[in-house]
């Protein structure tokens, strides 16, 4: 089995304008996803998926890993805390920065953090959704969620030479899911943080994930992972040039160039994964 091809790893951390240059580096021509593939992983993952009745299950990369190391483990129920929260009040905020409606991600973060409260008091919010937790957290929980949610701010922001990049960067844009079609309780989700444009003609672009602590030797596939379900829940785009994995904690960097076996692997590791889940329930289910 091939490797996915792998650029410029970095032992220190990358100032933003080495950074940029390597998000926005020449990049080949996109291509659409091979029809056939997605048609084939569909077919073997409704195949071999544990039934509806157990619930659903979405598959992003630290569920797939896990389920590839780990295969059946207990999922720990959802649940706010400052740590569960930082990367979506990050996220929001660092647009608000990039946009120029906030001078500074403290700044921006303590704005976010007051509108997602302002929505749940206004019966806006659903029931155990982010605005409802943070309406009711106490004075010192709230200052534990803006510190963490400031600090993925700023990792975001020192990341990009805002400048210097194409108009139509995104960041935060919610995270694509793929409902798997014959088994629609299945759906992958690519957890990724920034899409850039590269090109408006060939639409090639670069997606760039964040993650925390430091690079494994399984990293390689949550970027291609990321490369693939993104791909897979956009069919009428081109898959993207690139995934370029951040552990800003540990100041290291992987590139990864996306190809047709890029895409191939992961989606071998999709099936695995899911017939680990599908042979640990039926372990359950004997004992």
């Amino acid at each position: 089995m091939s490797k996915p091809t792998l650029r410029h790893p970095s032992s220190v951390l990358p100032r933003s304008r080495s950074m940029t240059e390597l998000i926005t580096a020449r990049a080949t021509a996109p291509s659409l996803l091979d029809p056939n593939l997605r048609r084939v992983l569909a077919t073997r993952i409704a195949a071999r998926a544990p039934g509806r009745h157990l619930g659903a299950l979405r598959l992003d990369s630290y569920r797939l890993l896990k389920e590839a190391t780990q295969p059946g483990a207990a999922r720990s129920a959802f649940q706010w805390s400052p740590r569960t929260s930082r990367r979506l009040l990050g996220l929001a905020a660092a647009r608000r920065v990039v946009s120029g409606r906030a001078a500074s991600p403290l700044a921006a973060v303590i704005t976010e953090l007051d509108a997602v409260a302002e929505r749940a008091s206004s019966a806006r919010a659903r029931p155990g959704a982010l605005g409802s937790w943070l309406a009711e957290a106490p004075d010192g929980v709230r200052a534990a969620v803006i510190a963490e949610a400031t600090g993925y701010a700023t990792d975001v922001l020192g990341l990009l030479e805002v400048g210097r990049l194409a108009h139509g960067i995104e960041i935060g844009r919610p995270d694509p899911v793929w409902a798997v079609p014959g088994a629609p309780w299945i759906s992958l989700k690519a957890r990724r943080d920034l899409e850039v444009p590269l090109d408006p003609t060939t639409r090639a672009r670069s997606l760039v994930a964040l993650r925390s602590g430091r690079p494994t030797a399984r990293s390689l596939d949550d970027l291609g992972f990321v490369a693939l379900a993104d791909a897979l829940s956009r069919p009428d785009d081109p898959v993207a040039s690139r995934v370029i994995g951040v552990w800003p904690s540990s100041g290291r960097s992987v590139s990864l160039e996306v190809d047709a076996e890029t895409m191939r692997r992961a989606a071998r590791l999709v099936v695995s994964a899911i017939e680990n889940r599908s042979r640990a329930a039926q372990r359950a289910v004997a004992a």
